[in-house]
């Protein structure tokens, strides 16, 4: 075990501007293009984590595009992993161990593990330019080429060139071998010097190039297990699993908002952490800019007046190098006493991300809690948050919420159940002060409406913004073991999209593959034997939790992105499955209930939202062959509209 602070240095080489990244296009100068980014705040290998040792992790990266993208995996330092061509839908598995991650240094006390961080960008732009969806815009210009020299030069503004994608002249259109091209500071120049034909002197030609292009939209989750487990997939021999969705790049940025008098800091807060019950929690800080940071965080105890009460101090002006990470058991490192239950306010000076690994070693029980952007406007940061699976006494699963307050006033906190058939059940109401976090266990409901054996869903609305964690656990009695898993509450994620000529909300049919407006996106889905009923296994649950329905097509695909029945067409095409969900209802697409799903698949899933409702959705990932917890949960990760519509 560690006995003090530990630092590892996983140093980030990128900038903190979220949407800017270089790209070199085939036969071109490099070029300004933005990137798309997600996080993983600490993959371990054989680490001791609060008290549990031997954790491993393994991530999954998902490409949630109908285009190929090209994704790089770095450690924190900014150190290429690995890399590799993601063809539309497809996901990709790496372990700790395949990317080589540190092992843990006894003698130093250095962690076993690092900060992650995966970068993606279009395989081939002019593809996706030319598409019915095109998310960039085209531009052209004709320029004269000069009578001296090697070089035309053409004024185009302010606009940000990703790239050249055409040049022609009455009609020949030239290879790109023919010439090279650079833009800087609103200029786009083409050089012919490389021998090729090019346009005659004195000649216009036309030169199109591609501008105005959103970053590619990836996902990722990371799982960890302790013994015995080949990346996501697990034995009897593994003891424990538990795993957290990545964190995308927008969070960030959220991060930064600040409150009414701050300037640009990173706002985190980890809705739950633990010493109590046998349970600890191990804190986990990375920096993942490009400059020091200075890092705080303040545990706020649950129960008591938040801002307005005692706190505790676990980190104080705290400095991380570009890309540091620093790891926190509570107990050991922290001296927070046992039998103490709240949440952790980390403040820093720039990019963090920030993970909480709650650990129970006499009941070989783990869970894992992000912390979420700490933003107290209303417009940025919602007042409601939704849960899409809640367990009430469920073959031995019960569930506690956990609601932590972001706002500088007191929070009227209401939260309620709904069963999957749309029905309103049982409420529970709240107050929570500034800073301060309480916890909801849903048994101990008042309205009898909760009935005993069922799987809900629920709404948390409070009359300021609010955080939450929801944790589910189920102890085998006289084992010695349970299983447990946690997730965050959700924000609704709206469907459809106003474009024509098509209706509001319809998806669009291109390639094989359906484009949807907005969407949900799981990268590791997975089934297990039907014969033996154990096995990795996922349920997609999901809930509408608006007034309007709401359609959901859930797609499931291999890890290269075929894909699979039930949702293939005869031809390969894509055929999801499609449920309509009425405001307030539910539905679980269960992996084993489907026959035709390859016994043990592992896959990915994307969910298109469609029509004027909303919709959430997480996803519990189980196999009780696993000697103790063998439960984890995965949100589902929206992915909204970067498209037009132009027809099909």
């Amino acid at each position: 075990m560690r006995t003090r602070i530990l630092h590892l240095a996983v140093a980030l080489g990128l900038a903190t501007a979220l949407l800017a990244a270089v790209i070199a296009p085939v036969g071109a100068e490099p070029a300004t293009a933005v990137t798309g980014r997600i996080y993983f705040p600490w993959v371990p290998n054989n680490d001791g984590i609060a008290g549990v040792a031997g954790v491993s992790g393994a991530i999954t990266v998902q490409n949630l595009e109908v285009f190929a993208v090209d994704v790089v995996v770095r450690d924190a330092a900014g150190t290429k992993l690995a890399a590799m061509t993601l063809q539309p839908r497809a996901a990709q598995v790496w372990t700790a161990a395949q990317l080589q991650l540190p092992l843990p240094d006894p003698a130093s006390g250095r962690p076993g593990g690092a900060g992650v961080v995966v970068e993606a960008t279009w395989h081939d732009l002019a593809a996706v330019a030319d598409s019915i969806d095109n998310p960039c815009t085209l531009g052209t210009k004709s320029p004269t080429r000069g009578t001296t020299g090697s070089f035309d030069s053409v004024d185009i503004g302010t606009l940000t060139v990703a790239q050249v994608t055409r040049v022609d002249w009455k009609g020949f259109v030239f290879p790109a071998t023919s010439y090279t091209w650079h833009y800087a500071t609103g200029t786009l120049v083409i050089d012919w010097s490389p021998r090729g034909p090019e346009p005659p002197a004195g000649e216009k030609y036309t030169i199109t190039y591609v501008y105005g292009c959103p970053a590619p939209r990836i996902a990722g989750v990371e799982k960890h297990t302790v013994g015995g487990a080949l990346g996501p997939r697990t034995t009897s021999e593994t003891r424990m699993v538990d795993g957290y969705s990545a964190v995308p790049a927008g969070d960030l940025a959220l991060a930064r908002t600040g409150g009414a008098t701050l300037e640009d800091q990173s706002r985190w807060i980890v809705p739950v952490v633990q010493t109590n019950s046998g349970w600890n929690t191990e804190l986990v800080v990375t920096n993942v800019a490009s400059t020091d940071a200075t890092v705080n965080a303040t545990f706020y105890p649950a129960g008591e007046q938040g801002v307005a009460g005692r706190s505790k101090l676990l980190l104080g002006n705290h400095w991380l190098a570009p890309g540091q990470s620093v790891t926190l058991d509570l107990r050991a490192h922290a001296g927070l006493p046992a039998e103490r239950v709240g949440s952790v306010w980390v403040d820093a000076s720039t990019d963090v991300v920030v993970a909480a690994f709650r650990m129970k070693p006499a009941t070989a029980m783990m869970l894992t809690t992000l912390a979420q952007p700490r933003t107290d406007n209303d417009e940025l940061s919602p007042t409601e948050k939704f849960g899409p699976l809640v367990f009430r006494d469920y073959n031995g699963w019960n569930t506690g919420i956990n609601i932590a307050n972001l706002a500088d006033r007191d929070n009227q906190v209401t939260v309620t159940y709904y069963t999957y058939a749309g029905n309103a059940v049982a409420t529970e109401a709240v107050t929570i002060p500034p800073r301060a976090m309480e916890y909801v266990y849903t048994p101990a409901s008042g309205s009898v409406g909760l009935g005993e054996h069922q799987v809900t869903a629920v709404r948390i609305a409070g009359s300021a913004p609010l955080a939450a964690a929801i944790d589910a656990v189920k102890y085998l009695g006289g084992q010695g073991q349970g299983h447990a898993l946690s997730y965050l509450a959700a924000a609704k994620t709206d469907g459809g999209h106003a474009a024509e000529p098509f209706t509001p909300g319809d998806p669009i049919a291109a390639r094989g593959r359906w484009s949807y407006a907005c969407a949900l996106a799981l990268p590791l889905a997975q089934k297990g034997d039907p014969e033996t009923g154990v096995g990795d296994t996922s349920g997609i649950n999901l809930f509408n939790p608006g007034d309007a329905a709401v359609t959901a097509y859930v797609q499931l695909v291999d890890s290269s992105g075929v894909p699979v029945a039930p949702t293939v067409g005869a031809n390969d095409a894509e055929a999801p499955l499609v449920l309509a969900l009425g405001p307030h209802q539910g539905a679980t697409v269960y992996t084993l209930a489907h026959r035709e799903l390859t016994d043990g698949f592992i896959g990915a899933a994307v969910v298109g939202v469609v029509g004027p409702g909303t919709l959430v959705g997480v996803s519990n990932n189980v196999n009780y062959a696993v000697g103790g917890d063998g439960s984890a949960a995965f949100p589902l990760v929206p992915a909204n509209a970067w498209y037009r519509v132009s027809g099909p």
